[in-house]
C-alpha cells in the first residue's frame, strides 16, 4: 500500500481523532477518580460508589480506545509510531489487580490511596504520551 493511499489517509485521520479525544477526556477522568478517592475515605456511601463506578467505566471506555489506536498505529505506513506506544498501560496492570483486590476487601483506604498516589500519575502519563503521538501524527 503506497503512503498516497486514501486508506492510509483515512486511518491517520481516525488515529488523530482517537488520540485527540483520548487527550480531551484523560485529565476527566483523572479528576473524577481522584474525586472519588476523597469520598471514599470520608463517606463511603452509595453516591461514592456511584461516582466510583462511573470513573473506572470511563477508565475502562479510555483503555479500549488505547487498544484501537494502538491497532491502527500498526497498521499506518506514512508515519513511525514507537511500538511502544502507550506504553504506561502496560505498566498498570499490577494496579489494576491491586485495586480490584482492594475493591474486594472492601478495603476503600487503601483502594483511595492507589487512585490518588499509584493511579493519577499514570494517568499523568498517559497524557504525556497523548501529546507526544499527536505531535508524531501531526509532523508533515
Amino acid at each position: 500500500m503506497p503512503n498516497d493511499d486514501p486508506r492510509q489517509a483515512e486511518l491517520l485521520t481516525r488515529i488523530r481523532e482517537g488520540v485527540e479525544s483520548a487527550l480531551q477526556v484523560v485529565g476527566e477522568i483523572d479528576a473524577g477518580l481522584l474525586d472519588s478517592s476523597k469520598r471514599l475515605r470520608v463517606d463511603p456511601s452509595n453516591e461514592a460508589f456511584s461516582a466510583l463506578s462511573m470513573g473506572l467505566t470511563n477508565l475502562g471506555d479510555l483503555i479500549a480506545l488505547v487498544q484501537e489506536i494502538r491497532r491502527g498505529v500498526a497498521h499506518l505506513e506514512s508515519r513511525s509510531v514507537p511500538r511502544e506506544v502507550f506504553s504506561f498501560l502496560d505498566k498498570s496492570t499490577d494496579l489494576f489487580r491491586e485495586m480490584q483486590a482492594a475493591m474486594e476487601r472492601k478495603d476503600w483506604v487503601s483502594l483511595a490511596d492507589l487512585i490518588q498516589y499509584e493511579l493519577s500519575p499514570v494517568l499523568a502519563e498517559g497524557k504525556k504520551e497523548f501529546s507526544s503521538v499527536l505531535e508524531l501524527l501531526s509532523a508533515p
